[in-house]
């Protein structure tokens, strides 16, 4: 990107579309049954926790897609909707398995 080119704003909110997929799902698995037909009710106590947790990396994730935008650089213009989508998922999905392993 150059000084006269503008922020590609629309590329920006696919990566946050991407990011905030990889933040839904992993709360949606925790919703499946378990393969033994067995269902645990989780405290609400802990359920609060885990989207407390969820929503600090999505906030610091939504910033970094500033960053992912940045990087792409002027490739960024050409990207389509997908392109964005996929570099969203893949930096948030990254993150939180660095973060909760």
């Amino acid at each position: 990107m150059t000084a006269h080119t503008p922020f590609p704003l629309s590329q920006y909110g696919y990566a946050v579309v991407g990011i905030l997929i990889s933040i839904v799902l992993p709360i949606l698995r925790k919703q499946l049954p378990s393969t033994f037909g067995a269902t645990a009710l989780v405290p609400a106590n802990i359920a609060a926790a885990s989207v407390k947790t969820y929503i600090i990396v999505g906030i610091f994730s939504l910033l970094t897609a500033i960053l992912i935008v940045a990087f792409g650089g002027s490739a960024v213009s050409t990207w389509e909707w997908y392109t964005a989508v996929l570099a969203g998922y893949a930096w948030d999905s990254t993150l939180q398995k660095i973060v909760h392993g």
